[in-house]
């Protein structure tokens, strides 16, 4: 087996985590629900879970525009993709804001643009145009982050923010990052910044979270 399916299939398993993290995630909300613990939202950031959304779906997208499909990236990152949008879902039907809406229909219609692509690929051109998308969205996801890790300190609570979706992410992001780095550098350069400042980002958050938590016990 080459390293390429090698790191690309441990990847994909690892993935399974943070697929596993989201549900974690969103079971906590559902639950919260229904004991009618409101908001059951709380501490939930649009920025960070719509960052977030935009990161798998710069995978998602890089695995939609190299020549050859990339399995390894499309279908695990479109579980997630599914995931969070429920997660937004949720966050919108409670506070009903500008803000929550525009997310989620963002979210959708990326979603849909991306089923399109998958319908029509391959398209040459794409991947020169996915790569800016993809520097674009690592911008989104840092401020993202950035954005959480200030609404968790200013609050010095994590709210429902679960540690286990954050663990699962970072692993994610490690073994993706080695995936990456068997590919062509031209090509996965993208990758390797996307997944990069996911690692430092959310780190950072993932600490915090932790630290608030021993706090509060």
């Amino acid at each position: 087996m080459s390293a390429y399916h090698l790191w690309g299939s441990i990847s994909s398993v690892l993935f399974g985590l943070t697929v596993y993290g989201l549900w974690i995630q969103l079971n906590k909300i559902r639950q919260r629900r229904r004991a009618r613990h409101f908001p059951a939202t709380d501490r939930l950031s649009v920025n960070q879970f719509f960052s977030s959304y935009v990161a798998f779906y710069g995978n998602f997208l890089f695995g939609l525009a190299v020549p050859v499909l990339n399995h390894y990236l499309v279908w695990t990152r479109l579980a997630a993709l599914l995931l969070i949008l429920n997660i937004l879902f949720w966050i919108w039907w409670e506070r009903r804001s500008l803000l929550s809406l525009s997310a989620l229909m963002v979210g959708e219609f990326l979603l849909l643009a991306g089923f399109v692509v998958l319908a029509v690929r391959p398209l040459p051109a794409l991947l020169s145009v996915a790569n800016g998308v993809i520097v674009l969205m690592t911008l989104v996801l840092v401020q993202g982050t950035v954005q959480q890790i200030r609404v968790v300190h200013r609050a010095q609570s994590a709210g429902v923010l679960s540690r286990r979706m954050l663990l699962f992410t970072l692993t994610k992001d490690a073994s993706t990052l080695a995936f990456a780095l068997t590919m062509p550098l031209t090509q996965s350069w993208p990758l390797l910044l996307l997944n990069g400042a996911s690692i430092v980002t959310r780190g950072s958050l993932l600490l915090l979270v932790l630290k608030t938590h021993r706090t509060e016990e």
